[in-house]
């Protein structure tokens, strides 16, 4: 069994090496890019040198003069690419720096965090009994239950009122006597039309039966909102209730002497919470960063040695630079014989540099997918407080296989999540000096996990309560007259 707090810790160590493994696959295919730029280029020269050698055979020297503006152009951008290779290295370096430092830190700021939690929480279970043991605790909570049952069963008579209302009030609204006569508000005493207008009215509303359906449409409207104002009012109370509850215990475990515990973790908390900014704001730093060492680096198809490879690759492919190599392969003469051979083996090692390179963006790619799948379950593990004071896991073990399959591409991001949900184990009760909750207490924020909130559906109290407000009798139906 671990702590929420180690488990998050195993989980940023994951992601930590992840995120190294990547820079340094990254600076590998900075270093193989850059010797392939560097191939080319040589092999690049050596054709230059091929058409020098051949210029009798081929009576001009156009072919010659290009490829040489060609390779200035090439050693002028491979240059420019590697002064900005070095500065946005050294740019993601620092950032790297600045967030393993963040990071650093807010696990330091978590590990408090935790500390006082458990510290308070030990204490609050240890004068809990006597609380739970006063005449006016025992009232209030009982009054809460009771407060609690009334406002479900309200609520979820009102609902179905709601329900009906929607389904119910179709034949009217799709009745255009009906809704002529209702938007004219005949019969009430907003009702104006007089002479024979009313007198139409009048035989309209005789024809189909208006009377008792504008009754019956009223009470459809009406009742349900009437409802909820109701509910509304009894949530009102029940919050009062429960606060009331907070505010007693509150005194009672400052009486036990836990102020200075509670400020403890108070102050605990938003160090914590302070450091997870800071890290967040690292971590978009680094993002930054990387982006835009990736543009220059060779990671992606942008950038100047990009644009340096892509020219050579042009030189390359020109139908007068093949025919030169094909005719110097056909002839092997003295003159060319060595220069052919320096681009055969050229093109050997530049292959191999190219079928490097394939394989570590393969690699890359493989990280980034990982990387995001612990992103976003370290994300889900914080935003459902299983990083909160107290929690534990019973699957130590499973949690720990689960990330080294993570971190060998052998297991999807999203098991991890199902593991830590399965065992899961929420922490004690714990009061802050804030509101009341059933069961657990957590500072303000809500709950962990996907659960209702203390006015959810699925509430621990079920059963009927003093509140009759209706539901789905016959006083909503419409009488057939439509």
């Amino acid at each position: 069994m671990i702590s929420g707090f180690e488990a998050l810790q195993s989980i940023d160590r994951a992601y930590a090496q992840i995120r190294e493994d990547e820079m340094r696959l990254d600076e590998q295919l900075r270093a193989t890019s850059a010797e392939a730029a560097r191939l080319r280029q040589e092999r690049l020269t050596q054709l230059q040198r091929l058409a020098e050698v051949k210029f009798r055979m081929l009576k001009s020297g156009e072919l010659a003069r290009e490829l040489d503006a060609a390779e200035r152009e090439v050693r002028r951008l491979l240059d420019e690419a590697e002064r900005e290779n070095a500065q946005t290295a050294a740019e993601r370096e620092n950032a790297a720096k600045a967030l393993k430092q963040a990071e650093a830190a807010r696990a330091a700021c978590a590990a408090e965090f935790e500390a006082a939690g458990r510290a308070l929480q030990e204490f609050e279970t240890a004068h809990q009994p006597a609380i739970a043991q006063e005449a006016k605790w025992v009232a209030l909570t009982r009054a809460a239950e009771n407060a609690e049952k009334t406002w479900q069963e309200a609520e979820r008579k009102t609902r179905q009122a709601e329900e009906d209302r929607e389904a119910k009030r179709t034949p009217y609204e799709n009745d255009p006597l009906f809704t002529y006569l209702w938007k004219r508000q005949f019969g009430a005493s907003a009702y104006r039309s007089g002479g024979i207008v009313r007198y139409f009215d009048g035989l309209i509303a005789h024809m189909i039966h208006y009377s008792d359906a504008c009754a019956n449409y009223a009470m459809l409207i009406q009742i349900p909102e009437r409802l909820r104002a109701h509910v509304d009012r009894l949530k009102t109370g029940l919050e009062a209730l429960r606060q009331e509850i907070a505010n007693f215990r509150q005194e009672r475990l400052l009486a036990a002497g836990a102020g200075p515990l509670q400020a403890r973790a108070q102050q605990a908390q938003a160090a914590r919470d302070a450091s997870e900014a800071t890290a967040a704001q690292r971590q978009q730093e680094f993002a930054a960063a990387d982006a835009k060492y990736d543009a220059i680096s060779g990671k992606n198809s942008e950038g100047l040695l990009a644009r340096a490879i892509q020219l050579m690759v042009d030189n390359d492919s020109r139908d007068d630079v093949i025919t030169l190599y094909r005719e110097a392969e056909r002839t092997r003469s003295n003159e060319d014989k060595e220069i052919v051979a320096q681009i055969d083996q050229l093109t050997r090692q530049l292959g191999k540099a190219e079928a490097d390179m394939g394989q570590i963006r393969t690699q890359i790619r493989d990280l980034d997918g990982r990387r995001d799948q612990l992103e976003h379950a370290r994300e889900s593990f914080r935003r459902r407080r299983y990083d909160y004071p107290g929690t534990t896991f019973r699957n130590e073990a499973a949690i720990n296989d689960v990330l080294g399959g993570i971190l060998s591409g052998m297991i999807q991001g999203a098991v991890l999540e199902q593991v830590l949900q399965q065992g899961y184990r929420q922490p004690p009760s714990i009061d802050w000096g804030g509101g009341y909750h059933p069961g657990p207490m957590f500072p303000p924020g809500g709950f962990p996990g996907d659960g209702p909130d203390i006015f959810g559906d699925s509430g621990g109290y079920g059963g009927g309560g003093g509140f009759d407000g209706g539901g789905s009798g016959d006083g909503f139906d419409t009488g057939g007259s439509f």
